[in-house]
């Protein structure tokens, strides 16, 4: 009996990689390429909040919502900011994959000196007139920045109407420090099962999301060095 709740995650995580690796092999070499420059373009200029009118034909209509080019221009974006360490983006992989639609997950490694830590990320994209645009990005989990306590936030804490201080909320989800000797490649497991554990939950509260227009706060000025291609 004790053996059981390690048996059933095992089972959900074995579940989870069997059904994104066989979405997977249905995309063609195109199509992955073209959601990697989508991406490119989506995390340097949106997500990292450099130049964010380039970002504004990277996504759906249905995330931009009502926003206008002038207000997306002016920081006002359904897009929640962070430093990405990079410029290239394709390290995401497949959660789901269906007809003209992709649910997916990225994890963005922060900038150094930023000060804050790494963040997965589940997001969905659609394919429209040939082609692929972003239709939903959310944070699934937050680590905390090198050198500090391990602990991670999960996808509760970034929910509508979420007020709380989630680094500093005695409910967030702490990883116990023993996990600082175990393999990343182990590690990244974990971050899967919070990933699968939260899917469903982004791609039923994307839209709802996008369409409360909220001005999300403006990232700090960016290092020098740091700019993205094109910039």
């Amino acid at each position: 009996m004790k053996a059981r709740g390690p048996v059933l995650v095992l089972i959900a995580l074995l579940a989870l990689v069997l059904s994104g690796t066989a979405g997977a092999a249905r995309l063609t070499l195109r199509d992955r390429q073209e959601i990697s420059r989508t991406l490119d373009a989506f995390v340097n200029y949106g997500v990292k909040r450099h130049d964010v009118i380039k970002a504004y034909n990277t996504v759906t209509p249905e995330m931009r919502g009502d926003v206008t080019p002038k207000q997306w221009s002016k920081g006002d974006l359904p897009v929640y900011p962070f430093p990405a360490r990079g410029t290239k983006f394709h390290g995401w992989t497949v959660q789901a994959y269906e007809g003209n639609e992709l649910d997916f997950q990225l994890i963005l490694m922060a900038r150094k000196g930023s000060g804050q830590g790494s963040i997965a990320f589940l997001g969905a994209m659609k394919k429209i007139h040939g082609r692929w645009l972003v239709d939903g990005f959310m944070p699934a989990a937050i680590f905390a920045p090198e050198g500090q306590q391990a602990r991670v936030v999960g996808t509760n804490d970034f929910m509508p109407g979420q007020q709380t201080d989630t680094l500093n909320s005695p409910s967030v989800g702490r990883v116990s420090s023993n996990y600082a000797f175990v393999p990343f490649a182990v590690f990244g497991l974990i971050i899967l099962v919070l990933a699968g554990a939260g899917a469903l939950a982004v791609v039923r509260h994307r839209r709802y999301v996008a369409g409360q227009n909220r001005t999300l706060p403006p990232l700090p000025p960016r290092a020098s060095g740091d700019a993205p291609p094109g910039a």
